[in-house]
């Protein structure tokens, strides 16, 4: 008898049995997007291989799940094979990740007993792989960094090729590795930065420019909360540089890097590791994994089928108001399937699969939005604090998340995508983002309920993964 699957999201990307969990290698080439992500085959608990997955799509709306792409079969990644990114050269496609090794001992597997080896593999059509080389090895990182020095991003600056690692020192203290190379074969250390207030592990770097702005981002570990930041037990965001990260002093870097510009990419239960890429008319797009490693909450009702964790939906990002706003990419739309109809006498709608629009004819005003019985979205238009909290078991262990509006006056509108298992609700033409998971018992349609007479559009969202 084949497994229910009535959690299964239809639009969203995930793995077609086991754990997913970060997005690597996500690029554009030769005619389609590549998202290649980090995959446990074996288990939906995360446990043995640790492989990367393979979607490919020609309008970021409908992905094909290729396979698996890398497996952990060489010494220096036999244990994993981690997070990474992809670069595009003249000669084809290059892949460049963490080899995770954990030699058998007696080590505390922070400063003893792990390798983080940087690997690389080529592809000339996106889908067959050359032999894997070996490009950096910890012996090959400064001795004050711990083991843990990981997750390469490759970015061209200043004439030269520059590798950005997340790194934690042997004090435990997070930080960022730069090196660069000529020929992308041999690298050379460029300098390495520690932040003053940012936990002991920064990982996941990201680099890039949106509209002439420097961006870089990261997910800090061990960074304690205050108020509305830094709610999940690890967390990810973004600073803005006011100059090439390769050419800013340690000075400068120190200014601008801190806890206090950090901006969070997302304030929901399950959002963690994004990566950037750029399309070919040149929007910066960010997809993140729909999850965060060592959470005391859980999915116990997609383990059940078999599978834990997706992507979250592609996002197109944008420089507005002295920050990055999110929203799902416009293509999006082309998904919707049929317009559904709602009123306030007749709040129940026959679909778990949604894309629901609700607007405001003026800024400045508050949101009381509940589905079933279950889960309220809030948002204050006196102290503009947003609040998504579950009213049971249905967040499977998630309660509450808050975040405050800065750069706008109340609520003027959302954006909110469920997808069986998954919200993603976008505040404000996406100043503000809460991913989560949410498994409500009726599986079959769900009660929307809105306070206040705002305009309501609802739309379902049609199947867009494919499977084989």
């Amino acid at each position: 008898m084949e497994k229910d699957q009535s959690y299964r999201p239809r639009f969203h990307i995930q793995p077609p049995q086991g754990w997913l969990n970060d997005p690597n290698g996500s690029v554009w080439y030769r005619d389609r997007y590549h998202i290649f992500f980090q995959y446990s085959p074996d288990s939906p608990l995360g446990s043995g291989r640790k492989c990367w997955g393979h979607y490919t799509s020609p309008d970021l709306v409908h992905f094909t799940f290729e396979g698996i792409s890398i497996y952990p079969d060489h010494p220096l990644d036999q244990n994993g094979v981690y997070s990474g990114t992809a670069w595009v050269t003249d000669q084809g496609l290059e892949l460049y990740y963490t080899g995770n090794v954990k030699h058998p001992g007696n080590y505390d597997y922070i400063n003893e007993g792990r390798g983080h080896n940087v690997l690389r593999v080529k592809t000339e059509d996106g889908y067959h792989l050359s032999e894997k080389e070996v490009l950096l090895e910890n012996k090959d990182y400064p001795g004050d960094l711990s083991c843990h020095v990981r997750d390469p991003k490759i970015f061209e600056e200043d004439g030269w090729i520059h590798m950005l690692l997340g790194a934690r020192s042997r004090d435990s203290h997070g930080g960022l590795l730069l090196m660069k190379s000529k020929d992308r074969d041999h690298w050379e250390i460029e300098r390495e930065f520690f932040p003053d207030d940012f936990g002991f592990m920064l990982e996941c770097p990201d680099y890039f420019t949106i509209d002439g702005q420097k961006v870089v981002a990261f997910c800090p570990q061990g960074v304690d909360t205050d108020d509305w930041h830094y709610q999940n037990i690890y967390n990810s965001g973004y600073l803005f540089l006011s100059q090439e990260i390769s050419a800013a002093s340690d000075e400068t870097l120190r200014k601008e890097i801190n806890t206090r510009d950090f901006r969070e990419w997302d304030y929901g239960f399950d959002f963690y590791a994004p990566q950037t890429f750029e399309t070919p008319d040149g929007r910066r797009i960010l997809i993140g994994w729909a999850g965060v490693p060592d959470v005391p909450y859980g999915n116990g009702p997609s383990i059940e089928e078999g599978w834990q964790h997706t992507m979250t939906l592609p996002r197109e990002l944008s420089l507005r108001n002295g920050r990055l706003y999110s929203l799902p990419v416009r293509e999006l739309e082309e998904a919707r399937s049929r317009k559904l109809s709602w009123d306030k006498e007749h709040e129940r709608l026959d679909s778990t699969c949604l894309d629901i629009v609700v607007s405001a004819d003026a800024a400045g005003k508050s949101l009381h939005l509940q589905i079933n019985e279950d889960l309220t979205f809030t948002v204050d238009g006196k102290s503009k604090m947003a609040s998504l909290t579950f009213l049971n078991d249905t967040g499977a262990g998630r309660s509450s998340r808050k975040a405050k509006l800065e750069a706008s006056e109340g609520f003027r509108n959302a954006r909110i995508l469920i997808d069986r298992c998954m919200i993603e609700i976008f505040l404000n033409d996406g100043e503000l983002a809460f991913t989560s998971r949410y498994y409500p018992a009726d599986k079959t349609g769900l009660s929307l309920s809105i306070e206040e007479p705002y305009a309501v559009e609802c739309y379902e969202v049609g199947d867009t993964i494919t499977i084989s």
